[in-house]
């Protein structure tokens, strides 16, 4: 299988570029555990077992699962930097690809500054074309980009991502790869708007209605000079999505931390959003759960771990 292409974010997933952690987890320690963003330092190896768990679950899946340092091989510069960097795993947050290709993502967190050249390289091994990069003063993660259906990115104000940068991705995409684009202002404390809204498929999704009724988003369309000002939920309703509210306990859990693996039928995530699993199952989805206990303490799960190179 080859190719590229992201049109959707709930379509039947292709390929996905993904990290098997290693020796680098070992730079997460009491005192860098806040620099990585890192709840505690890990145990390795059940960490690396959480993660194996999830890998297998896209294998089960059919999914071409593309690992960093197998791309990469041959690239020791690549490989003794990944080695030095327990971030590299969540490898969504370092790009983002559309249809067109992909857009590279500039990471706020200091212990991930630079992180994102690994996956550039990546990419021009695979054939995947850059569009475009996000440059200073901006800042983007792609946990804080989404999109609704194929024609609305998504990309999140937090703090993660400042207004340059959400300004530089809708330069790229908006009028190319999108009809609309809807910045969305997050309350303080919150990175990425994944860890609040996920999608399912083109009319669902998991919402965290607290923490997205707070601002006014801005919606920017093609052809029009000036943005409209929306409600996220309002806007998320007029399109006609259910959505399915998540608790604050599953938001601190990351429950809603779940992919997409065959549209309308299939997703993983972690085994502990049980209830989440229910309402999906309610909606035709069959959520095939991994344990994630200790993988958690890295503050991401499967959608965190994957960056999807092909969706169709």
């Amino acid at each position: 299988m080859g190719g590229f292409g992201v049109p959707v974010a709930y379509g039947d997933l292709r390929r996905v570029l993904m990290h098997r952690p290693g020796p680098e987890l070992d730079m997460v320690t009491e005192e860098t555990a806040a620099d990585f963003h890192f709840r505690r330092p890990v145990d390795r190896e059940r960490f690396v077992a959480d993660w194996d768990r999830m890998h297998a679950a896209f294998d089960a899946h059919g999914v071409e699962t593309l690992l960093l340092t197998d791309v990469l091989a041959e690239d020791r510069d690549a490989l003794n930097y990944i080695a030095r960097r327990p971030n590299i795993t969540y490898v969504r947050d370092l790009a983002a690809v559309f249809a067109r290709g992909a857009v590279m993502m500039r990471p706020s967190l200091k212990g991930r500054w630079w992180d994102e050249w690994v996956v550039r390289r990546a990419f021009e091994r695979l054939g995947v074309p850059i569009i475009g990069s996000i440059e200073a003063p901006g800042r983007l993660e792609g946990g804080g980009v989404t999109l609704i259906g194929d024609d609305v990115a998504v990309a999140s104000i937090c703090d993660r991502g400042n207004e340059e940068g959400t300004a530089a991705l809708r330069e790229i995409v908006l009028g190319r790869d999108v009809r609309s684009f809807l910045e969305v202002p997050l309350p303080g404390g919150h990175v990425h708007i994944d860890g609040l809204f996920m999608v399912l498929d083109e009319r669902l999704c998991l919402l965290d209605r607290e923490a997205l009724s707070v601002y006014p988003c801005r919606l920017f369309e093609a052809g029009r000079s000036e943005p409209r000002w929306v409600l996220f939920e309002e806007f998320l309703s007029d399109r006609g999505m259910t959505r399915i509210p998540i608790t604050r306990q599953e938001r601190d859990e990351a429950h809603l931390n779940v992919v997409v693996t065959k549209r309308s039928e299939r997703a993983v995530g972690f085994a502990e959003a049980r209830r989440i699993g229910e309402e999906m199952g309610e909606r035709g989805f069959h959520l095939d759960g991994f344990p994630g206990l200790e993988l958690i303490q890295g503050n991401g799960g499967a959608h965190c771990m994957t960056c999807p190179v092909l969706v169709t």
